[in-house]
């Protein structure tokens, strides 16, 4: 149950989902769009929608929340994934989305929640993160999850963060941060400075936040 009193589920995206991560960047503002993508992106190309469901579940993991509708269908609310590293598999780059209007439910810190935990599990130990520049509340939650210097690159600074026990402590650091995100006071950007696990794969600044 949402913080708002509605039932979800948590699940791993599938190669059908085409359609439903179609709709939820339909939902998504011109604002949240540029945020994400760094530029005017006005829809998804079937060769994105094909990357971004056609996931692995091993180097590639998609996580997405949804709800369902009156007529019993499901409405994607976010989606949260990682991509392992070709030269550093234990080091993956990670995003989460959240479509506008289910933002303030708690979705952000779910999706990461699950999100480690299934990094932690494959054997992953730190995340990339690209964030935007400006927000001071997100640079000082990186901080405080471990000391690290960014670095630049073009409009973003990029930060690493360990996802060992001793560090995150059940997610209660990186919490603050996701809440912050889905109040719009601050931006999770991807992907990270690294390359991708494939690296011909479309650019996609991670993950369309919803579906």
């Amino acid at each position: 149950m949402l913080e708002d009193g509605t039932w979800a589920e948590v699940r791993m995206v599938r190669r059908q989902d085409e359609q439903l991560l179609r709709e939820g960047f339909a939902r998504l503002s011109p604002r949240a769009r540029y945020q994400r993508f760094l530029s005017a992106k006005p829809r998804l190309t079937d060769e994105e929608l094909r990357y971004l469901t056609d996931v692995d579940g091993e180097s590639h993991v998609a996580l997405g929340v949804v709800t369902w509708d009156d007529l019993g269908r499901e409405v994607g609310l976010g989606v949260a994934r990682f991509f392992r590293l070709a030269d550093m598999p234990e080091v993956a780059e990670a995003a989460i989305t959240v479509v506008d209007d289910a933002q303030g439910k708690g979705i952000g810190r779910l999706l990461m929640d699950c999100l480690v935990q299934a990094a932690r599990e494959r054997g992953v130990d730190r995340f990339e993160f690209r964030v935007l520049p400006g927000n001071q509340p997100m640079n000082r939650l990186i901080q405080a999850l471990g000391p690290c210097e960014p670095q630049h690159e073009g409009e973003a600074l990029c930060f690493s963060v360990p996802l060992h026990a001793s560090s995150l402590g059940e997610s209660d650091l990186i919490r603050p941060l996701l809440s912050l995100a889905a109040q719009g006071a601050l931006t999770l950007v991807g992907p990270t400075c690294r390359a991708r696990l494939l690296p011909h794969a479309p650019l996609v600044r991670q993950e369309v936040h919803a579906s």
